[in-house]
């Protein structure tokens, strides 16, 4: 994590050329995926990101090889690529560029998951029930069943005329290898189909299919996800609804001044930084005062006292459990290229009580449950909420979620008291996942 480099590191990592090249590509990126209309829109497209994420896939395999050597004690290899920074029979310097193309690896993936998101039409129910399984990790030509992936992909366009989705591509879809996307009707329905693919068809591996099949039940009919902790995904039919436009005005003024607060619905406070701008205005000790006076500021102002919950934007890409990708954030592309490089970051901050009395005047019953100095994962629970006979603990992604994409609070206390009121008896015991509808008028 960048938060654990020493200060010298971070600085080598975010000035080499190859994560700025990629920034500036990542502008390109976004750019290029909001034109995407049409079927053969999104295959030029894919092809394009396939071209950088193997590349950067194959510059990090060979860096990995000379780095593995060095640390043996062995010479320096006679077709070791060039290295851009620093002495090729330095050992630090080879990790440098691998730390960089780890980085440059996962913003790919995350352009990767805006392409998904865009191409399932901000349907968060397929992000949900396809990321339930284990990253297959970077996606590189030397296993042959990318390259039947690929194939398989090529042939559906070259011979159907359909975009097939390559979930190597993405890190929020892992289960399945490929989408395929088919024509829509005069309703402008279409079917998604989910393929596990195999280079020898003989072979067929049961979990896999089984949580194929969970995956489709789950999205067609309402059935457990797969995972086996018996999760299902909740229409509460209540349409989505943010405040994503005050985080555009806070980096308008950030890229003018540097840092910028103020005040969100939901009595939270957001703080951005451009950390370009800020370079060039402050050095780094007068930087970080200005961040600590103005962050306290914002806490005075906005009267969060108390324990409080925060959340902040850096170095998530490719990371986030439920969180939307920066990359389909209503925001120009330039910023949502900067959140993903982490030239801009952002932190949400809420008082934790605030938030319990702001549920419990909507009519819902609520308590922060997580032990003082526990350690928070993905899925430990933050909260209980109790209403309609149901009890339901919330975990840490979702108050993720609620903080980073600022989710409007009523509309999100009011789809979770729609989801309890659905919950039968059945029910009572699954993991529920809220899902809103319309996104598409958030992201879109």
């Amino acid at each position: 994590m960048l938060t654990d480099m020493p200060s010298d590191r971070l600085d080598a990592l975010i000035r080499h050329p190859f994560h700025r090249e990629t920034g500036e590509r990542l502008v390109g990126f976004i750019r290029d995926l909001r034109e995407c209309r049409m079927p053969q829109d999104y295959v030029a497209f894919q092809q394009d990101l396939l071209y950088a994420t193997l590349a950067a896939s194959e510059a990090r395999a060979e860096r990995s090889r000379v780095a593995k050597r060095l640390r043996k004690g062995q010479r320096l290899p006679a077709d070791a690529p060039d290295l851009v920074i620093g002495d090729p029979h330095d050992l630090d310097a080879w990790r440098l560029e691998l730390d960089v193309l780890e980085r440059v690896g996962r913003q790919l993936r995350s352009i990767g998951d805006a392409l998904a998101w865009q191409a399932f039409r901000y349907d968060r129910r397929y992000i949900l029930a396809l990321r339930r399984n284990e990253s297959p990790g970077p996606m590189t030509l030397s296993k042959d069943g990318t390259k039947h992936e690929i194939g398989f992909a090529e042939e559906q366009w070259r011979e159907h005329r359909q975009f097939a989705l390559l979930h190597d591509l993405t890190d929020c879809l892992r289960i399945g290898d490929v989408s395929v996307f088919g024509k829509p009707d005069q309703n402008d329905e279409q079917d998604i189909l989910l393929y596990e693919l195999k280079t020898n068809p003989k072979r067929r591996d049961i979990r896999q299919l089984k949580r194929t099949r969970m995956t489709a039940e789950a999205l067609r009919e309402g059935g457990p996800l797969p995972g086996g902790d018996n999760a299902r995904l909740i229409d509460t039919g209540v349409p989505y609804a943010t405040h994503l436009s005050a985080l555009g005005d806070a980096f308008a003024h950030a890229h003018r001044d540097g840092l910028k607060t103020m005040r969100v619905p939901g009595q939270r406070g957001l703080l951005t930084l451009d950390i370009p701008a800020a370079g060039s205005k402050w050095e780094q000790k007068e930087a970080n005062r200005q961040f600590d006076a103005q962050y306290a500021a914002l806490l005075r102002r906005t009267r969060l006292s108390g324990r409080r919950v925060c959340y902040g934007s850096g170095d998530s890409a490719a990371r986030n459990f439920l969180t939307a990708p920066w990359g389909i954030y209503p925001l120009q592309p330039a910023q949502c290229a900067g959140l993903i490089a982490d030239m801009l970051v952002f932190t949400v901050t809420m008082s934790a009580d605030n938030f319990v009395e702001e549920l419990r005047q909507t009519g819902l019953n609520a308590r922060w449950i997580l032990p003082e100095g526990a350690e928070i994962g993905s899925e430990h629970p933050l909260v209980e909420i109790d209403g309609h006979g149901h009890r339901l603990r919330v975990g840490c992604a979702e108050i993720e979620r609620l903080l980073l994409e600022l989710t409007d609070v009523p509309t999100w206390a009011e789809g979770i008291d729609r989801m309890l009121q659905k919950l039968g008896k059945a029910e009572s015991r699954c993991q529920p996942w809220p899902c809103f509808t319309d996104e598409y008028r958030v992201w879109a």
